[in-house]
């Protein structure tokens, strides 16, 4: 089943064993190289302490309410996992980069990813082209096929059709 990232955030974090919450969903971790979820941020770092979270891999499953883990074991100081502290460490989060046509023309800014929720695979991505465009239009969502991510942009060799009764779907 396909789910957009926001739907993910705020959750609660429960133990299967003794049904507690252990946290709440603040971030996602991924991986836009390797398309997919590497795990999820529980508590926020500082400038003192490091902050905390759990590999997508110990995820047992999500509930309409709720994120299920299976044991309180299973988040960690990020340092301690090496997977997830790389990724943050080297600021790979594409949201909030602009999106570019090939040819130069701007699209919009990535504002989501598109989960496929079993696999934790990133499938696409949501662009926003502001406000008032995605009241009328919605957002588009681009597949993660055939872009390339720079610094300061993500470049789409697809293209956007406005004019169809698709509109925001990609072409």
């Amino acid at each position: 089943m396909m789910l957009k990232g926001r739907k993910i955030l705020s959750l609660p974090v429960v133990t299967s064993d003794a049904g507690k919450q252990i946290g709440e969903v603040k971030d996602i971790i991924y991986d836009p190289t390797q398309n997919k979820i590497l795990g999820y941020l529980v508590e926020i770092g500082g400038w003192l302490r490091d902050g905390k979270g759990f590999l997508h891999s110990d995820l047992l499953r999500r509930e309409d309410d709720c994120l299920v883990v299976e044991n309180e074991s299973v988040i960690r100081k990020i340092g301690s996992i090496p997977e997830l502290k790389q990724v943050l460490d080297e600021k790979r989060d594409i949201r909030g980069l602009r999106v570019e046509r090939d040819d130069g023309r701007h699209i919009g800014v990535i504002r989501d990813l598109v989960l496929d929720e079993e696999t934790g695979e990133i499938t696409g991505y949501e662009v926003s082209d502001g406000v008032i465009q995605d009241l009328l239009n919605g957002r588009t969502t681009i597949p993660n096929t055939g872009i390339s991510i720079a610094s300061d942009k993500v470049v789409t060799s697809m293209g956007v059709d406005y004019d169809t009764e698709m509109k925001g779907e990609l072409r």
